[in-house]
């Protein structure tokens, strides 16, 4: 008998310990820049990029995952840098330098790395973690998308057609109406088509994937949530008008081409904010569960 409830009692502690480790807190550091949730396991690294506006503590307020990645000893690198639709060199070297400096005051392994964003935070995704393996900085195991817009030729062709329509208030016009006009500056109306695409991280209308080519070995996942009859209500937008369209035709493409590790995953009435508002386009159709799986595996 006595032998029996020493053995309880030491199965209730050993259960009681397990927890305690599960539980233990990140260590946290948060700067302008960036806020680091270190795990004590440090199984894995995490780096997260917000969507446009956005920033490390909208992720947390969007993206259920803090918790979650602190149990599977997952640590998060969440990085304030959300004003940009796509990132060029000089973007991608400063933004290295930082994870770079980050990875060393803080001593994080980097023998599982994985980049990942929401919508604009995407395209930073895609294209820092291909300068990062094609100049063998970082070797980046794997990256991840929330419906981005990787096509910006396909955006602008969207924003010129939206501009045109006799059915849009004024306010619903603003959006691609500053597309166009900032688009038609920056590379030139005459030769936008060729200009966009050095820094677009996929264009449609050429089959160009040059821009992500280096992450053709990589884990890839593509997050979409392909509701058109919100779209269609809420936006007036078409389906071919959708990042989930252009996502779709770029797994077609990568996988026409060979990509053995790339997934996409279209999800149904997942997609809510933290408000409870229906939005497909949020964080919240990325099954946390599964993703943190994918990483660990």
């Amino acid at each position: 008998m006595k032998k029996r409830i020493v053995l309880i009692v030491c199965l209730l502690l050993l259960i009681s310990c397990k927890k305690e480790v599960a539980n233990v807190a990140f260590k946290n550091i948060k700067t302008d820049e960036f806020e680091l949730l270190v795990s004590k396991q440090q199984k894995g690294l995490l780096i997260l990029f917000p969507g446009g506006g956005g920033s490390a503590e909208n992720i947390k307020k969007e993206f259920d995952i803090v918790q979650k990645a602190n149990e599977k000893g997952v640590s998060l690198l969440l990085i304030n840098f959300a004003r940009k639709l796509w990132i060029e060199k000089e973007d991608s070297a400063k933004l290295t330098a930082l994870i770079l400096e980050t990875i060393k005051k803080n001593n994080l392994k980097t023998d599982n790395i994985y980049v990942g964003g929401m919508s604009i935070g995407g395209n930073v995704a895609l294209t820092l973690s291909d300068y990062l393996l094609k100049n063998k900085i970082v070797a980046v195991k794997g990256a991840f998308i929330v419906d981005s817009p990787i096509d910006l030729f396909g955006l602008y062709e969207s924003s010129v057609k939206d501009i045109q329509r006799k059915d849009f208030s004024e306010e619903r016009l603003a959006e691609p109406k500053w597309i166009v006009s900032f688009f038609e500056e920056r590379f030139t109306k005459d030769s936008l088509l060729s200009n966009i695409q050095q820094v677009s991280p996929f264009t449609y209308k050429t089959e160009n994937f040059n821009n992500i080519y280096s992450l053709k070995k990589a884990k890839l996942r593509l997050y979409t949530e392909p509701d058109e009859r919100w779209w269609k209500e809420v936006r007036k937008t078409d389906y071919e008008s959708t990042n989930a369209y252009r996502i779709r035709k770029l797994n077609d493409l990568l996988v026409a081409n060979s990509w053995k590790k790339v997934t996409l995953i279209e999800t149904n009435n997942k997609g809510y904010r933290a408000n409870g508002k229906r939005n497909p386009h949020s964080w919240s159709i990325v099954n946390v569960d599964d993703l943190l799986e994918w990483i660990l595996t």
